[in-house]
């Protein structure tokens, strides 16, 4: 039985509210903003996949100067972009803001201006958190979205990002079932995180095939100490 559009609208909203009074909880300790970006400071796909840290924080770094798959990133990336010229976001609802247009931009980067409507009709829709609050269920209420989102629109043209985008969660999700000792989740979510990453490694986008390397690489991408799957 299908669901009335406005339930769906209430439902996305009450994630979304879900997500605020958990950052507002978050914003109020000192560790504030460790706890927002868990990535390394040098992860490409952090910036990609999580928005932070920003394009203009991370190519300042010099570790970076010489990645010639970064720098074609940076070369793809057109001098009035969004990624270039926003400032950083301050509070809970801009940083949810942020993470949707920078989901927006990114989607665009990767697979081109033509599929501008698929990308921002996507950003808009998936309900995203500005913090998972250390808890499997919030990465994957975004990894789930993305997975209905394809089954219904098996011809999109941004599939092979929403593939990365799904791994990216999916680690995440691992990461904190593991942490939260949920011994019938993370050898599942292992799995799923294996596979969409083989998805993304297989599109021949080489933007992309560079960035699931970069996150594959990572030691963690949202909690530290809980090894790859």
């Amino acid at each position: 039985m299908m669901e009335p559009k406005g339930d769906k609208k209430g439902i996305k909203v009450g994630k979304r509210f879900l997500c605020f009074t958990l950052m507002n909880l978050v914003l109020l300790t000192s560790s504030a903003g460790r706890v927002l970006a868990g990535q390394s400071d040098a992860s490409r796909s952090a910036m990609v996949l999580f928005g932070m840290p920003s394009v203009k924080e991370i190519r300042q770094n010099r570790n970076l100067k010489t990645d010639e798959c970064f720098q074609k990133y940076l070369k793809a990336i057109p001098a009035k972009s969004f990624l270039l010229s926003a400032a950083a976001p301050s509070g809970p609802e801009a940083t949810l803001n942020y993470r949707c247009r920078n989901l927006e931009e990114q989607i665009v980067i990767f697979m081109g201006e033509k599929t501008r409507d698929d990308a921002k009709a996507f950003s808009q829709a998936v309900a995203l958190c500005t913090e998972w609050e250390g808890m499997s269920g919030n990465p994957l209420i975004e990894t789930n979205f993305a997975d209905n989102w394809l089954e219904k629109r098996p011809l999109t043209p941004i599939a092979p990002f929403l593939h990365l985008f799904n791994a990216h969660k999916l680690r995440a999700g691992y990461e904190t079932a593991i942490a939260g000792q949920e011994k019938g989740l993370w050898p599942v979510l292992a799995v799923r995180y294996k596979e969409s990453l083989e998805k993304a490694m297989s599109s021949g986008n080489p933007l992309i095939i560079c960035i699931a390397k970069d996150m594959e690489a990572q030691p963690y991408v949202y909690l530290e100490g809980y090894g790859r799957p």
